[in-house]
């Protein structure tokens, strides 16, 4: 994984000695000499990950990284801060300022690409799902992102029952969030709603290696777990495999001896990632939905269905099986808006595309294409089918008038329904044309009827 990477430390000899590892890692290297040279070159340059010595000439580390993280605000780097020596304070104190991880010289080589790489993939997730949720935002297509501010839900995998329950409390009592323990078939279960981990914290000793390594892979894998955070307890007899644990997606590894107020700190680094996130994909989904759907009857709009339509005639095109198109159309509907008011016609669209809707089957699409106009595509149906379905939702309409707020008698709705057949070698504009007019012949014959056109369209 390339990326643009920001050294900065006051020794020429450490940036050079960092410049060759992370070049021959296929890594851009940017260095600097000191924290505002550094300030500068992250605007000007936007690195993708900042690496800082303990302390610059001008300012110290922790201080560099809240400045850094200010300046660029929600677009910052992760930034990796280097110690001289474990005294917690100062690790605290970087993590506090927001670094992203804090490691403690002498580091080996492959432990810490497997730890840049696990960053950068973080960042790259999250600044990938806020130019989408940004591009929507901006199109005033999304809802409003929800609070953080609540406990978190930490699902804990441990080897044993009577371990995982200390260790819950323990990280219960210094987070402060719900942690719940999980064995390892539960965790793979898809959970009811709304009681899913927002992250895994999964305890690893030499001898469950194996089946955490099988574990992880498995909660990437599963749709209720995969874009879920994983944490890693490292036992002290299995330090060495973080390097592989970080490959695997492991979002963070964390020694099992680590106080408990940097354990509170990390997890809660992932924790509000994992939110961020969530928050970001909701808001892009909301977005999509809005594009998509017709606000006033939540049917889908017409941007939606001429793709479907056009991939359902490619894939016609490649199995050989029929499909219909219906353009269904409300009979004199004008004269329900100039008798009764919009409102009345509004509540006459609603309650018709809900007729509509639960008529048909579950594999069927229906969209509103137009002011009082909805097309139908039904797969794998026949002319003889088309037509009862048809005819079905005409009577459907048909006898169930629409009770209005204006009037005390409820009002009477028909449909006009025009069908074609679609098939292999069709073409999705000519079926769409060929219903409307088959629909053009269901107005003309005196409407509340289905016409079918004569020959399926080419």
């Amino acid at each position: 994984m390339s990326g643009k990477v920001l050294i900065v430390d006051g020794l020429a000899t450490n940036r050079i000695v960092m410049k060759v590892k992370l070049s021959a890692a296929y890594y851009d290297v940017i260095p600097a000499g000191t924290a505002a040279e550094a300030l500068a070159l992250a605007a000007l340059e936007s690195p993708d990950l900042v690496i800082c010595a303990p302390t610059m000439v001008d300012m110290s580390g922790p201080e560099f990284v809240r400045r850094l993280k200010k300046q660029q605000e929600g677009d910052a780097p992760p930034v990796l801060l280097f110690l001289c020596d474990h005294t917690l304070d100062l690790r605290l104190d970087a993590l506090r300022a927001g670094a992203d991880e804090v490691l403690v010289k002498p580091v080996d080589d492959p432990a810490l690409l497997a730890r840049l790489r696990s960053l950068l993939r973080q960042h790259q997730v999250t600044r990938d799902l806020r130019m989408h949720a940004g591009a929507v935002s901006a199109l005033g297509l999304s809802e409003a992102a929800p609070g953080f501010d609540r406990p978190g839900r930490i699902g804990l995998i441990a080897p044993d029952r009577g371990g995982a329950a200390m260790l819950a409390q323990r990280l219960q009592r210094c987070s402060g969030h719900k942690v719940k323990p999980l064995d390892p078939e539960a965790a793979l279960v898809k959970p009811r709603s709304g009681t899913a981990p927002e992250i895994y914290v999964l305890r690893v000793c030499a001898g469950n290696r194996n089946a955490a390594t099988d574990l992880i892979a498995n909660l990437n894998a599963k749709p209720h777990s995969r874009s879920r955070p994983i944490v890693v307890l490292l036992a002290p007899d299995a330090q060495g495999q973080t390097a592989n644990l970080l490959d695997m997606g492991v979002a963070d590894v964390i020694a099992e001896s680590s106080a408990p107020d940097e354990l509170a700190l990390r997890i809660g680094r992932q924790l509000t990632f994992a939110r961020r996130a969530e928050a970001m994909r909701e808001q892009l989904q909301s977005g999509l939905r809005a594009a998509v759907v017709d606000p006033l009857t939540g049917l889908y709009n017409r941007r939606y269905a001429l793709p479907f339509l056009n991939r359902l005639v490619d894939t016609a095109s490649h199995d050989g099986r029929g499909f219909a198109v219906m353009v269904a159309d409300l009979d004199h509907f004008k004269l329900v808006n100039d008798q009764y008011g919009h409102a009345a016609g509004d509540t006459v669209l609603r309650k018709v595309a809900r007729l509509l809707k639960s008529n048909l089957r579950c594999e069927d699409m229906i969209a509103r294409i137009g002011g009082e106009e909805f097309m139908i595509v039904m797969p794998e149906t026949t002319r003889s089918e088309a037509r009862r379905m048809a005819s079905r939702l005409c009577a459907a309409v048909r006898d169930a008038p629409v009770p209005i707020a204006s009037s005390e008698a409820p009002v009477h709705v028909t449909v006009s329904i025009g069908v074609t057949i679609g098939h292999a070698g069709g073409n999705a504009a000519n079926l769409l044309d060929e219903a409307d007019r088959a629909l053009y012949g269901s107005k003309s014959g005196g409407r509340n009827t289905v016409t079918l056109s004569r020959h399926p369209a080419a």
